[in-house]
This record gives structure tokens, C-alpha cells and sequence, in this order.
């Protein structure tokens, strides 16, 4: 059962990572992103954001479709804010509230303050491990969730 519950909070954790990362400052406000955990891994594309950076902006959670290798359904709560520190080269994600279902056994999970570095003057950042704990779900899911990996790309 802590397979699944892993699994479930994996796939969670990879929507909750779906904190984009952008391109350029005249881009298209879009986000892509990707997150691995014990061996699955979960992405999404063309997520909508409310700006670009490094402008504050809102991850439009409607425009989040999170697909995991392992067939996870990833469901977004929320709709992430990001701030950007160009000068320490980070991305900053308010809040991350994340429902994956496996086996009719349904596991949220909320991280927040989550930090992403940025790759050079890009705007692809990575984080990782990246822990969220339990709010939600049956008592086969574990009290917290942690992802190994992520990374978010914006354009």
C-alpha cells in the first residue's frame, strides 16, 4: 500500500509542480512542466499563466492536464501564484494543493514556499526533492509525499 499511496502522491506532487517556467519576457504566458518520483514520471504542456516573467503571475489551474506514465489521473486545486527573484535566479511557488486517484483511492497533498532554480538566464527552472504533506484522503496514503524531482519550462 505505501506503492500507491507513493505513486498517488507522485502523481499529485507532479501537478503541483506544474509551477511553469517561461520563456522569454514577450512570450506566449505558457508553461510546461515534468516531475519524477520513485520511477513515474508526470508532465504537462501550454499550461496558461496570467504574465510572464518575471513578472508575479497566476498558473491558470483550469489549463493544467497532467499526464503520468503510469496512467495517474493528477488533479490541480488551486491556482499556483509564482513570484521571480532574477537576482538570486529562483521561482517561488506560493502553494501547491494536488488530488491524484489510484485504484478508487483518492490522496491530496499541499506543499508550499516551493523553490525552483533557474538554468543560466532561461527560463527553465528545476526543484527537487520537493515534500508536501497529507490534507485529504484515505488512511492508506501517507502523511507526506515527496517528489524527487521537477522542472517547469515557461514560454
Amino acid at each position: 500500500m505505501r506503492t500507491l499511496g507513493k505513486l498517488i502522491g507522485l502523481s499529485a506532487f507532479a501537478m503541483t509542480l506544474a509551477i511553469p517556467a517561461a520563456a522569454q519576457a514577450a512570450a506566449a504566458n505558457l508553461v510546461d512542466g515534468t516531475v519524477a518520483t520513485s520511477g513515474t514520471n508526470c508532465s504537462w504542456t501550454n499550461a496558461a499563466t496570467s504574465d510572464n516573467p518575471p513578472n508575479t503571475l497566476t498558473i491558470d489551474q483550469a489549463s493544467v492536464s497532467v499526464t503520468c506514465d503510469d496512467g495517474t489521473p493528477i488533479t490541480l486545486n488551486n491556482s499556483p501564484q509564482v513570484t521571480f527573484d532574477d537576482g538570486a535566479g529562483t521561482a517561488t511557488v506560493d502553494k501547491l494543493n494536488i488530488t491524484g486517484t489510484k485504484s478508487g483511492i483518492s490522496c491530496t497533498y499541499e506543499a508550499t514556499g516551493v523553490q525552483f532554480a533557474r538554468t543560466g538566464d532561461t527560463r527553465d527552472y528545476t526543484g527537487g526533492p520537493i515534500s508536501a504533506g497529507k490534507t485529504d484522503g484515505s488512511i492508506l496514503c501517507p502523511g507526506t509525499m515527496t517528489l524527487d524531482s521537477a522542472a517547469v519550462s515557461f514560454h
